[in-house]
C-alpha cells in the first residue's frame, strides 16, 4: 500500500514540476522581448536562467509523466500563458478568436491532466543508463 501512495505522491510532484516548468517557459518567452536582441545583460541572464529552469523541471516531470502528455501540457500552458501575459504586459490584442483559441488550449491541457492514467508501461520504464557509468 505504501508503494501505491508513494507513486501517487511522485505523480503529484511531477505535475507540480510540470506546471512550474510551464511558468518558467512563460517567463523566458516574455523575457526575450525585454532583451533587445540579447544586448541587455540582466534581461538576457533572466531568460537563460528561466530557460534552464523550465527544461530542468520538464525533465524531472518526465520521470513520472509520459513524454507526449508532458510536452503537450508544457507547451500548451506555455503558449497560453505567454499569450495572456503578452496581452497584459505588452499590450498585445486579445480578440474573441484568440480568447476562444486559448480556452481550447487550456481545455486540452485540463483534459490531458484529468484523463491521464499512467499505464503499466510508463510506471515500469527503467531509467536510461549514462554512458560510462
Amino acid at each position: 500500500m505504501a508503494k501505491s501512495s508513494d507513486q501517487r505522491d511522485n505523480r503529484a510532484v511531477a505535475w507540480i514540476q510540470l506546471v512550474l516548468a510551464a511558468l518558467f517557459e512563460v517567463a523566458w518567452a516574455i523575457g526575450i522581448s525585454f532583451t533587445e536582441g540579447f544586448t541587455r545583460a540582466w534581461p538576457s541572464l533572466g531568460v537563460v536562467v528561466a530557460t534552464i529552469a523550465s527544461f530542468a523541471l520538464l525533465a524531472r516531470a518526465l520521470k513520472s509523466i509520459p513524454l507526449g502528455t508532458a510536452y503537450a501540457v508544457w507547451s500548451g500552458l506555455g503558449a497560453a500563458g505567454t499569450a495572456v501575459c503578452g496581452a497584459i504586459l505588452l499590450g498585445e490584442p486579445l480578440t474573441v478568436g484568440r480568447v476562444a483559441s486559448l480556452c481550447a488550449i487550456i481545455g486540452g491541457v485540463l483534459g490531458l491532466r484529468l484523463l491521464h492514467e499512467p499505464s503499466a508501461a510508463t510506471q515500469s520504464v527503467a531509467p536510461i543508463k549514462k554512458v560510462g557509468a
